[in-house]
């Protein structure tokens, strides 16, 4: 089995929880670094010499990359687009993530999406401001959630959460990925790989949910042609990263009433800047890239960061393996 001799942590974790990675890690010499804070980068730089095994808080520094014993990193988050590189793959190093550590808040947050847009919660908000009591025609004529159909593009540990929850509302759910393997609560699967089209997923769709990881293949995804086949009265919810649609394509179609909202968690630039359009539009909902944390967050973090050390002993079976698919050279 292969022996971890030298490893570095800047996982932000209590004590009892770093004893107990600790002794997993054993008999390696482990080195805890907080990530942030005056003098952070130094002293990680200084622990990650000769380090084999990296745990990281967040994305990979480039001085943990200049070790010459690297052989494994996990990164303690989802997205990990920024820190896939040829390099690590030429040489060899195994690259994991903690990726559905906070699915069920993630799921929650594109429902309340969801859930705010069909029911005009902005306009509900500036009519609450004006003192106005908003019971025109237009509002009554809106449609709740029931029974409507939401596509998620992207059915991994997010978007297999949001599935479960829109089963609630009696909804039919599509799911898109690479492969149409079925899954718990999706109604229909569709596989990029299986030849599906995209725009046609799109317009039998009420709601459009992106959960989708970003690389080269995902990059623009949505643009001006997927945004027309999509129908009038449907929303655009992005959950994954700001890069998967073509944003002055999507402010031309909320512009042009080409569909009816979208609730945006994340953009290609954050923070957004103040002359975006989005900020002024009655039909976009805007959150910071944040979403509320569960209560047992950080154990399940870590349930990925002691699987994969036990993988790692064991000599393979990671959970999360990041491959070259997930490349961004964009």
């Amino acid at each position: 089995m292969p022996e971890i001799k030298k490893a570095i942590v800047t996982a932000m974790i209590g004590p009892e929880n770093k004893e107990k990675l600790r002794a997993s890690l054993a008999p390696a010499e482990v080195t805890f670094c907080m990530p942030y804070g005056p003098g952070a980068k130094e002293k990680i730089a200084e622990a990650s010499r000769e380090v084999d095994v990296a745990i990281m808080n967040g994305d990979v520094e480039d001085c943990v990359l200049a070790s010459p014993n690297l052989k494994w990193i996990h990164c303690c988050r989802a997205g990990v687009e920024r820190s896939v590189s040829e390099e690590l793959f030429d040489r060899g190093i195994i690259l994991t993530s903690s990726s559905g550590r906070s699915a069920p808040a993630l799921a929650e947050h594109a429902l309340m999406f969801m859930m705010a847009l069909t029911y005009d919660l902005p306009g509900l908000q500036r009519a609450q401001t004006r003192h106005q009591w908003a019971a025109g025609r237009e509002y009554f004529m809106r449609t709740g959630m029931y029974r409507k159909t939401v596509g998620i593009i992207g059915a991994g540990k997010t978007g297999l959460e949001l599935a479960r929850l829109c089963k609630g509302f009696d909804m039919t759910v599509l799911g898109w990925r690479r492969t149409r393997t079925p899954e718990p609560n999706i109604d229909e699967m569709f596989g990029s790989r299986n030849g599906d089209d995209l725009k046609q997923f799109l317009s039998g769709c009420d709601y459009v949910v992106l959960s989708i990881e970003l690389n080269d293949s995902t990059w623009h995804m949505i643009g001006a042609g997927e945004l027309a086949a999509m129908k009038e009265s449907a929303y655009l919810i992005n959950m994954g990263r700001g890069a998967l649609i073509n944003e002055p394509a999507l402010i031309d179609a909320l512009q042009s009433n080409r569909i009816a909202g979208a609730g945006l968690d994340t953009f290609e630039t954050e923070p957004l800047p103040a002359d975006s359009p989005f900020w002024d539009m009655a039909n976009v909902i805007i959150t910071p890239h944040i979403t509320p944390q569960l209560p047992d967050r950080e154990e399940r973090m870590l349930k990925f960061v002691f699987d994969n050390i036990r993988a790692y002993k064991e000599g393979g079976g990671f959970v999360n393996l990041v491959t070259r698919k997930s490349l961004l050279t964009k």
